[in-house]
Parts: structure tokens; C-alpha cells; sequence
């Protein structure tokens, strides 16, 4: 809490003002006696009493401004830091805040300044306990808990932040799953002529993201260099509560890293030229709509096929390809893995994926690069054998 003091005069007294501004916004000043008389060499005396007394109220004023509720304090930090994060970050975290963290701190009135470490300790267990949440989903809250508490602290609302003293539990290795040659070869014949086709042949021959193949727009393909680039993306958070009212196109990619260019094989250069023609056939329809004709990935009457969609309908389709049921973001790990296994270097996979570190990529496919160093060890034993 931001508080300032002053020395000033009024009748005959010296007297400490103090001004701050409360959370709600609001400017507030308060007057402090010292009990000293401006006659009498007292400036000095009331310079001193300055100190005191702006140590003393700013404890006070940063007490009682703080009554707001922990769960109120967690939409405000999010209102306060909206516009130093993206749009997408800023609902991903609010949809998290509201209906996962929230509720249990409202349940329990607890407010900003009695928070404790064992309530938030005691959060995390729950979770665990009884809504059966992975340990990475508990990541996921304290990521967000303690960058408001942290935010609480800069803005001098509370003194320390009580997430630093929490146990988290043990983090889950995640081990990527994923198709073998011969499964993935089953389900590119499944997803023939099938609203999905596009879409599994993208991921499977580019190992692309889910937003990336929604977002791919005609002009990012240069058929004469025979490249496909990725330039941005498509996103479904948002205000509205329908994710398809949401989806927009990002002129940007994840990070940095995600903006990359790939050499487009003969098969899918020769599909995607079919499937552009095709295309210009629909945008003849009068009920074809135009607003999203620049994209690859649409629907015979223009609309851009939702996310949401894909998310639903692709692990159905795995399973009537008589396949285990996967994510669509698994067919990128079938093709980064099926990179690896044919002998790509890890730093080549690195880029071809558009992880913004090497060490994502080297602890992600770490179990595949082990295969190919299984196979390597067996060459070099048939060699001096």
C-alpha cells in the first residue's frame, strides 16, 4: 500500500497528513494530531513524529483496506493485469480463477490478510483427495495463486506471500502417447473423405498444433516453392461462453519459436492444390460464407471448422479406425516421434516443432530417442561384430 505523509499546519498544532489510494481506486486522506504546538522550535520534533506516525498507519491502512476476500482479491489481480498479458492468457487464467480456486476460498470467507499457508495447503489436498486432480493441475493453480499473491506483495497489499511456504505434490512425468507407422497408416485411410481428413493429414505430415491447422490460411502456402509456413493461429477463449462465438484468428504464433517454415512433401502439396480448387468450386454457392475463404481448414459453406469440433470428434474417429483413443496434439507427438525414431537430431526436431527450448523437446521425447539409440548401439555391434 502506497501511503504518503506530510507535515502540515492547522490553527496552532502541527498535524500528520496521510494519503493513500484504497483498492477500490478511491483517493483517502487522514488527518493525525502530533500534540505539538507550531510556536516552540517544534518542526523538527514534528518531522520525527512524521516517521512514526506514517510507519504506524501504514500497518493500519494496509490492514484495513486488505478485508477483501481472497476469491474477491483473485478477480481483481486479473482485472488489475489484464493488459500485460495476451487476451488468450488473460481467459485461460479467469476461467481457472472462477470456477476452480475460487469456490473453495469463498466457501470459506477467508480474506486477503488472514490468509494462510495450510489454507492453500489445505486447497491443494482437497483437490487431490477429492476432486482427484493430477499433480500438474495443481501446478496449474499455484502458477496462478502465487503470481496473485506475488502481485499482492509488489502493490504492498499484504507483507509476504503465504504460497511460498506450500508443499506441492511430486510433478507427473508426462509420457507423450502416440501412434506407430503402421497405426497411423490405419487412420489416414479412416479419416478419407471425412470432415476431419484435412486436419489428420496436417498434423500427421507437419506434426502441427491443433490452432496452428485451424489458423493456416492459403497465403501462408507457396505451391511454387513447395512450403507451408506457419504465421499464426486460432483461438476459442474469450468472453462469450460459446467457444465458437470466441474463435479468432492471432496474427502470431505461441511463442517466437512457433513461426517456421516447412518443405511440403509431393503428397501434400498434391492434396492441398485439389483441395484449394475445391474450394473455389464452394465460394460459387450464394450460401457460402466468404468471411473466412483465406482459410484451409474450412467446411463446403466457408465456416472455419471450430476447435472445439476437432477436440470432440477426433478421438471418435480414432476408435472407429479400430485404434486407441488419442488427442488430436498426439498425432504431433506421432510425428515428432517418427522423426526422432528415423534418426533426426534433437536440435533439428527442436525446430521443426517450434519448442521455444531445447530441453522441452529433449525431456518430451526423451523415451523415443532412447528406441533410437537402442537401434544405433545394434548397428554399431553388427559393424565390429
Amino acid at each position: 500500500m502506497n501511503v504518503t505523509a506530510s507535515v502540515q499546519t492547522k490553527g496552532n498544532k502541527y498535524y500528520i497528513v496521510l494519503n493513500w489510494k484504497s483498492i477500490d481506486g478511491k483517493r483517502k486522506q487522514k488527518w493525525v494530531g502530533t500534540g505539538l504546538e507550531v510556536k516552540g522550535n517544534n518542526k523538527r520534533k514534528a518531522e520525527q513524529k512524521r516517521i512514526e506516525i506514517l510507519q504506524e498507519w501504514k500497518d493500519k491502512i494496509t490492514c484495513n483496506e486488505n478485508e477483501i476476500m481472497f476469491s474477491d482479491f483473485l478477480i481483481l489481480w486479473l482485472e488489475e493485469t489484464k493488459y500485460s498479458i495476451s487476451e488468450t492468457t488473460y481467459y485461460t487464467y479467469l476461467t481457472t480463477v472462477k470456477n476452480s480456486i475460487c469456490p473453495f476460498f469463498k466457501n470459506r470467507k477467508i480474506k486477503l490478510c488472514e490468509l494462510k499457508p495450510y489454507h492453500i495447503q489445505e486447497f491443494y489436498n482437497q483437490k487431490m483427495e477429492k476432486d482427484k486432480v493430477t499433480a500438474n493441475t495443481i501446478y496449474h493453480f499455484h502458477a496462478n495463486i502465487h503470481k496473485a499473491l506475488d502481485y499482492a506483495v509488489k502493490t504492498e497489499r499484504i507483507k509476504t506471500n503465504p504460497s511460498d511456504s506450500v508443499s506441492l505434490p511430486k510433478k507427473e512425468k508426462h509420457i507423450a502417447d502416440f501412434y506407430t507407422a503402421e497405426e497411423l497408416k490405419l487412420l489416414l485411410d479412416g479419416a478419407k473423405n471425412t470432415k476431419l481428413e484435412t486436419i489428420v493429414l496436417l498434423a500427421s505430415w507437419f506434426g502441427l498444433r491443433r490452432g496452428e491447422i485451424i489458423g493456416l490460411k492459403w497465403q501462408h502456402i507457396d505451391f511454387d516453392s513447395n512450403t507451408l509456413s506457419i504465421k499464426g493461429t486460432v483461438t476459442d477463449k474469450g468472453k462469450s461462453g460459446s467457444r465458437k462465438k470466441n474463435m479468432k484468428y492471432q496474427e502470431k504464433a505461441k511463442t517466437s519459436s512457433s513461426i517456421r517454415t516447412f518443405p511440403m512433401p509431393e503428397a501434400a502439396s498434391a492434396y492441398l492444390k485439389e483441395l484449394k480448387a475445391k474450394q473455389e468450386k464452394w465460394q460459387k454457392s450464394p450460401a457460402f460464407n466468404a468471411e473466412f475463404k483465406d482459410f484451409v481448414c474450412i467446411r463446403p459453406n466457408g465456416e472455419l471448422i471450430p476447435l472445439d469440433y476437432v477436440t470432440r470428434n477426433f478421438p471418435r474417429l480414432c476408435e472407429k479406425c479400430g485404434l486407441k483413443r488419442l488427442k488430436l496434439h498426439e498425432l504431433r507427438h506421432t510425428n515428432i516421434s517418427l522423426l526422432v525414431d528415423s534418426g533426426a537430431a534433437m536440435k533439428e526436431v527442436q525446430e521443426w516443432a517450434g519448442h521455444s527450448s531445447y530441453s522441452t523437446t529433449a525431456n518430451v521425447y526423451a523415451h523415443v530417442q532412447s528406441k533410437s539409440k537402442i537401434k544405433l548401439a545394434e548397428n554399431l555391434a553388427n559393424i565390429i561384430g
